[in-house]
Protein backbone atom coordinates (compact mmCIF):
# COMPACT_ATOMS: atom_id res chain seq x y z
CA UNK A 1 0.00 0.00 0.00
CA UNK A 2 3.00 2.36 0.62
CA UNK A 3 4.20 1.94 -2.98
CA UNK A 4 1.10 3.45 -4.24
CA UNK A 5 1.64 6.71 -2.28
CA UNK A 6 3.39 8.44 -4.93
CA UNK A 7 1.01 7.20 -7.52
CA UNK A 8 -1.96 8.99 -5.71
CA UNK A 9 -0.11 11.80 -4.61
CA UNK A 10 0.56 12.53 -8.57
CA UNK A 11 -2.92 12.15 -9.57
CA UNK A 12 -3.94 14.22 -6.80
CA UNK A 13 -1.91 17.15 -8.01
CA UNK A 14 -2.97 16.33 -11.71
CA UNK A 15 -6.34 16.33 -10.82
CA UNK A 16 -7.73 19.92 -9.68
CA UNK A 17 -9.45 21.00 -6.58
CA UNK A 18 -12.86 23.19 -6.75
CA UNK A 19 -13.71 25.03 -3.17
CA UNK A 20 -17.58 26.12 -3.23
CA UNK A 21 -18.57 28.99 -1.19
CA UNK A 22 -22.34 30.20 -0.38
CA UNK A 23 -21.49 33.52 1.23
CA UNK A 24 -22.33 35.27 3.36
CA UNK A 25 -22.21 32.16 5.54
CA UNK A 26 -19.16 31.72 4.23
CA UNK A 27 -17.46 35.09 4.05
CA UNK A 28 -14.37 34.36 6.50
CA UNK A 29 -13.42 31.07 4.89
CA UNK A 30 -13.64 33.04 1.61
CA UNK A 31 -11.39 35.54 2.39
CA UNK A 32 -9.55 33.59 4.19
CA UNK A 33 -8.54 31.04 1.56
CA UNK A 34 -8.43 34.47 -1.07
CA UNK A 35 -6.18 36.26 1.01
CA UNK A 36 -3.57 33.01 1.16
CA UNK A 37 -3.39 32.82 -2.42
CA UNK A 38 -2.47 36.05 -3.10
CA UNK A 39 -0.24 36.40 -0.82
CA UNK A 40 1.50 33.27 -2.39
CA UNK A 41 1.29 35.28 -5.83
CA UNK A 42 4.54 35.90 -6.88
CA UNK A 43 3.92 37.23 -11.20
CA UNK A 44 0.99 38.49 -12.72
CA UNK A 45 -2.59 38.81 -10.52
CA UNK A 46 -5.15 39.88 -12.99
CA UNK A 47 -8.92 41.14 -11.45
CA UNK A 48 -12.23 41.80 -13.10
CA UNK A 49 -15.13 42.66 -11.15
CA UNK A 50 -17.51 45.71 -11.43
CA UNK A 51 -16.39 47.25 -8.49
CA UNK A 52 -13.67 46.97 -5.74
CA UNK A 53 -14.05 48.41 -2.41
CA UNK A 54 -12.27 46.31 0.09
CA UNK A 55 -10.19 47.56 2.37
CA UNK A 56 -8.50 44.44 3.68
CA UNK A 57 -8.19 43.10 0.08
CA UNK A 58 -6.67 46.41 -1.33
CA UNK A 59 -3.93 46.12 1.75
CA UNK A 60 -3.24 41.97 0.70
CA UNK A 61 -2.81 43.02 -2.94
CA UNK A 62 -0.64 46.32 -2.11
CA UNK A 63 1.70 43.40 -0.61
CA UNK A 64 1.79 41.40 -3.17
CA UNK A 65 2.56 44.25 -5.31
CA UNK A 66 5.55 45.22 -2.96
CA UNK A 67 7.17 41.75 -3.38
CA UNK A 68 7.19 41.99 -7.29
CA UNK A 69 3.71 40.76 -8.29
CA UNK A 70 2.02 42.71 -11.14
CA UNK A 71 -1.74 43.50 -11.02
CA UNK A 72 -3.98 44.09 -13.68
CA UNK A 73 -7.49 45.53 -12.88
CA UNK A 74 -10.43 45.91 -15.28
CA UNK A 75 -13.21 47.46 -13.67
CA UNK A 76 -16.22 49.11 -14.25
CA UNK A 77 -16.18 51.39 -11.57
CA UNK A 78 -12.86 53.54 -11.62
CA UNK A 79 -13.63 54.82 -8.14
CA UNK A 80 -12.28 53.84 -4.39
CA UNK A 81 -10.09 50.90 -4.78
CA UNK A 82 -9.05 51.52 -8.28
CA UNK A 83 -7.81 54.81 -7.35
CA UNK A 84 -5.83 54.31 -5.02
CA UNK A 85 -4.11 51.30 -6.22
CA UNK A 86 -2.98 52.56 -9.28
CA UNK A 87 -0.67 54.85 -7.79
CA UNK A 88 1.29 52.22 -7.24
CA UNK A 89 4.25 50.44 -9.81
CA UNK A 90 3.06 47.52 -11.20
CA UNK A 91 -0.54 48.36 -11.39
CA UNK A 92 -2.31 48.34 -14.67
CA UNK A 93 -6.12 49.63 -14.53
CA UNK A 94 -8.44 49.07 -17.29
CA UNK A 95 -12.17 49.95 -17.87
CA UNK A 96 -14.51 47.99 -19.81
CA UNK A 97 -17.27 49.38 -21.11
CA UNK A 98 -19.17 47.02 -23.56
CA UNK A 99 -21.56 45.89 -21.64
CA UNK A 100 -22.08 45.58 -17.86
CA UNK A 101 -20.12 43.02 -15.67
CA UNK A 102 -21.80 41.25 -13.14
CA UNK A 103 -19.50 38.96 -12.00
CA UNK A 104 -15.61 39.24 -10.32
CA UNK A 105 -12.80 36.69 -11.40
CA UNK A 106 -9.39 36.78 -9.71
CA UNK A 107 -6.70 34.79 -11.81
CA UNK A 108 -3.39 34.83 -9.41
CA UNK A 109 -0.16 33.57 -10.76
CA UNK A 110 -1.87 31.11 -13.44
CA UNK A 111 -2.50 28.84 -11.11
CA UNK A 112 -5.92 29.66 -8.71
CA UNK A 113 -9.27 31.50 -10.16
CA UNK A 114 -11.68 32.87 -7.76
CA UNK A 115 -15.17 33.36 -9.06
CA UNK A 116 -17.90 35.09 -7.35
CA UNK A 117 -21.08 36.63 -8.40
CA UNK A 118 -21.20 39.92 -7.84
CA UNK A 119 -18.72 42.87 -7.08
CA UNK A 120 -15.44 42.64 -4.53
CA UNK A 121 -17.18 45.24 -1.86
CA UNK A 122 -17.16 44.53 1.89
CA UNK A 123 -20.65 45.09 1.74
CA UNK A 124 -22.13 42.79 -0.52
CA UNK A 125 -19.85 40.37 0.94
CA UNK A 126 -21.22 40.75 4.22
CA UNK A 127 -24.86 41.29 3.36
CA UNK A 128 -25.73 39.48 0.12
CA UNK A 129 -26.26 36.37 -0.54
CA UNK A 130 -23.97 34.95 -3.21
CA UNK A 131 -21.82 32.00 -4.72
CA UNK A 132 -18.48 31.88 -4.95
CA UNK A 133 -15.59 29.02 -5.81
CA UNK A 134 -11.73 29.11 -5.72
CA UNK A 135 -10.40 26.24 -7.96
CA UNK A 136 -6.86 25.17 -9.85
CA UNK A 137 -8.21 23.06 -11.86
CA UNK A 138 -5.59 23.35 -15.17
CA UNK A 139 -8.29 23.32 -17.62
CA UNK A 140 -10.85 26.00 -16.09
CA UNK A 141 -7.71 28.29 -15.41
CA UNK A 142 -6.49 28.24 -19.01
CA UNK A 143 -10.16 28.65 -20.50
CA UNK A 144 -10.76 31.86 -17.77
CA UNK A 145 -7.37 33.45 -19.07
CA UNK A 146 -8.82 33.11 -22.52
CA UNK A 147 -11.59 35.00 -21.83
CA UNK A 148 -9.58 37.37 -19.50
CA UNK A 149 -7.42 38.17 -22.48
CA UNK A 150 -10.38 38.81 -24.46
CA UNK A 151 -12.53 41.41 -21.86
CA UNK A 152 -8.57 42.93 -22.35
CA UNK A 153 -8.61 43.44 -25.92
CA UNK A 154 -12.10 45.23 -25.54
CA UNK A 155 -10.40 47.69 -22.91
CA UNK A 156 -9.11 50.75 -22.63
CA UNK A 157 -6.29 51.52 -20.49
CA UNK A 158 -7.17 54.21 -17.24
CA UNK A 159 -3.82 55.93 -18.04
CA UNK A 160 -2.78 56.45 -21.42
Amino acid sequence: MIKLLPFFLTLSMANGQTLPYLLPDEKSNFEHVLMTHLKKAHTHIVLLTPALNHPVLRRQLIQSLSKGAKLTLITQNPSNDPLQLVAYSGVDLYLYRARPLSDTLILMDNSVVCHLSGGLSEEELSQKSQNALCSDEPDLINAIHQNMNRILTRSKAYLK
